[in-house]
């Protein structure tokens, strides 16, 4: 084992057990629910017809102020799950516009989106004599079916998806802990702690080696509330040192 994976399983040893559980299991507490919210959730689902979209985009912001903001708002999550197939995980931010994160998408705990990252999660037909959605969408009306499939979305607990990211239907997944830099186009699955750049995006280098990499995936810290990882993890120093390569703040 290398020095910094050795110093990190260490660093594990003197503080309290790993962290266990289902994903979700200090939701409850960790999520605000304000009052009167329940009625604007009723708003946010009725309204129909020219002028919903902005009425919609005000219904949430009035949640956040009430809520404390996207990271710890119960009701936007009830919002993305129950009218947009969307689950968002707790403390995840960025990711609330069913727009730019369409139905199927999953988002794990801890999220950090940055702005205008947009996941498209079809392809037009290339192999069709035409690419145009008339002929594969039924809801411009001349097909009767949607018959191109689209592919989901999971992105993993920690990630970070810098400004103005793509993510194309080709990728499915987006690992735990993952880095996509700004305006990066990623065309496939990005594995876990990788840091991908660029177009297409490739994997520039892990955050940590092998070793500190086991001992991030033991520690599950992402399981816990804030105030608990706190406790429990020394969250302002480095983990341990990158496995190779340049340092992560030329992705930002």
């Amino acid at each position: 084992m290398s020095r910094a994976g050795s110093a990190v399983v260490a660093g594990l040893r003197t503080r309290p057990g790993a962290l266990s559980g289902a994903r979700g299991t200090f939701a409850a507490r960790e999520l605000r629910e304000a009052r009167g919210t329940a009625a604007l959730r009723t708003l946010y689902g009725v309204v129909r017809g020219p002028g919903s979209a902005c009425l919609r985009r005000v219904v949430k912001r009035v949640i956040c102020r009430l809520e404390g903001g996207e990271m710890r708002s119960a009701t936007l999550r009830r919002i993305m799950q129950r009218h947009h197939g969307v689950e968002v995980g707790a403390h995840s931010y960025g990711c609330f516009d069913p727009v730019r994160f369409p139905r199927g998408t999953r988002v794990g705990r801890y999220v950090s989106v940055g702005p205008d990252v947009v996941a498209y999660r079809r392809n037009h037909p290339l192999d069709r004599l035409s690419l145009h959605p008339y002929f594969y969408n039924p809801r411009h009306g001349a097909a009767d079916a949607a018959d191109v499939a689209t592919a989901a979305l999971n992105i993993g607990a920690d990630a970070w998806l810098g400004a103005h990211a793509i993510i194309l239907p080709g990728c499915r997944r987006i690992g735990r802990g993952a880095v996509v830099a700004a305006g990066a186009v990623v065309t496939r699955d990005v594995p876990d702690y990788a840091l991908v750049a660029g177009n297409p995006a490739r994997v520039i280098r892990f955050r940590f080696d092998a070793d500190a990499i086991g001992a991030a995936e033991h520690s599950q810290w992402w399981l816990a509330p804030p105030e608990e990882a706190v406790r429990r993890f020394d969250m302002s120093a480095p983990w341990a040192r990158p496995a190779s390569g340049s340092p992560a703040e030329e992705c930002r």
